[in-house]
């Protein structure tokens, strides 16, 4: 046996059972599809050739001759699958697209052809009777061995071929599109790594800032009342332990971070005693609502440290959430002049940069002058509840892509 042998039996025995894989993996919408394909073929060419059917049904049983037709087209409509899915298969596995299905069509067409014309002989030679129109002379003897075979073939090659071009175009596309879309995933989850690292940068700036002037608050009570800042030390690290872990965290809820205000003020009303009163107000169906962490506590030391320290005066810090026009709405007045608009700072700043990177347009932070002399800080973002897409999670939340 030559070489030239041992590579011809290798790829004959590669072929067939690529073959044999493509048949199993035929499954039964491809079978509906090919026989009502087969179906639509069989109507479109009865109306085609109405005219001369109308003419043989003369002297003919119609129902017989359409019968026969609707067998010839499902006998070449699955030669034609079979061709199909090898070409599928064969593509798949790295063949030229164009040459795997110009083969299909030409193979399917062929296999089809002498798979019914026999299958049409018999039934025109033992089923119908011999009552051929006599001005067609090409339906009776010799002629019509060959007229028969040869129409079918260039009537099928016509019908069939631009059915599996039609098909390959139509393949193509759709893993074009997959192949788009699963480009796009990848960009998105890696917009989604680059979002997160900075946004875990931006609060890497706040928290510091956070925690520094908590701790310069307990050195500044150790000074004057040492049980009391012992006591407010002892508060800190039961509300860092309790707050740590979400600091990292690019996902809160209202209800946790509402928690979180209220321990914090907790603490900082242990130093400035009367001085300081507080209210917040949460309906209970919102504290499931999402939320970026490590938002609200900035604001309420900025409304301390702006606010109420400077003066010797009582202040009021007041927390209202609520839904609007489908946003989460959180309004922290201060009876001072802490949220002057003109005041801003670091911690304003870094605020706007991260709404800005998690929601862009979509969220914003106002500061603005409300009745007498106090001012407010209103913060609007879009609704979310607990069980849809975060920044942190597996799925980028929907204001980002919108992105």
């Amino acid at each position: 046996m030559t070489a030239v042998n041992v590579v011809h039996r290798s790829r004959a025995k590669r072929f067939a059972e690529l073959a044999a894989s493509a048949f199993r993996d035929i499954r039964w919408p491809q079978v509906r599809g090919a026989m009502l394909f087969g179906l639509v073929v069989t109507i479109v060419t009865t109306l085609i050739f109405l005219d001369p059917i109308l003419q043989i049904a003369r002297t003919m049983p119609l129902p017989n001759l359409l019968l026969q037709a609707v067998i010839s087209d499902q006998i070449k409509v699955f030669c034609l699958l079979a061709a199909i899915v090898v070409a599928d298969r064969a593509v798949d596995e790295g063949a030229p697209r164009r040459n795997a299905y110009v083969m299909a069509a030409l193979v399917g067409c062929l296999i089809g052809i002498l798979l019914s014309e026999p299958l049409n002989w018999a039934w025109r030679k033992y089923l119908l009777p011999d009552l051929w129109p006599t001005q067609r002379t090409w339906l009776h003897g010799t002629p019509s061995l060959y007229f028969h075979p040869i129409f079918a073939l260039t009537h099928w090659l016509l019908i069939g071929g631009s059915a599996v071009f039609l098909y390959a175009d139509r393949r193509a596309a759709r893993k074009t599109a997959q192949l788009l879309l699963t480009a796009e995933l990848d960009r998105v989850r890696r917009s989604k790594v680059a979002l997160e690292s900075r946004l875990q940068a931006m609060q890497a700036r706040v928290e510091p800032q956070f925690l520094f002037n908590t701790l310069a608050q307990v050195e500044r009570l150790y000074e004057s009342d040492p049980a009391m800042a012992g006591r407010m030390l002892d508060d800190l690290i039961s509300y860092l332990r309790a707050a740590m872990p979400l600091m990292r965290d690019t996902s809160s809820t209202v209800g946790q971070e509402m928690d979180l205000a209220r321990a914090y003020l907790d603490i900082v009303r242990i130093r400035l005693g009367e001085r300081l009163a507080f209210d917040i107000k949460t309906p209970p169906e919102i504290r499931d609502m999402r939320m970026p962490p490590m938002m609200l506590l900035p604001l309420i030391d900025h409304a301390i440290v702006c606010g109420l320290e400077p003066s010797t005066a009582t202040g009021t810090i007041s927390i209202r959430t609520e839904l609007i026009d489908g946003r989460l709405r959180l309004a922290i007045a201060d009876s001072g002049a802490a949220f002057v608009p003109e005041i801003g700072g670091d911690g304003i700043n870094g605020i706007r940069e991260r709404l800005a990177a998690l929601f862009g347009d979509n969220a914003r932070l106002d500061l603005r002058r409300a009745e007498a002399q106090a001012t407010e800080a209103v913060l609007e973002i879009p609704l979310e509840t607990a069980t849809s897409g975060a920044p942190g999670t597996d799925t980028p939340p929907t204001a980002s892509l919108q992105r």
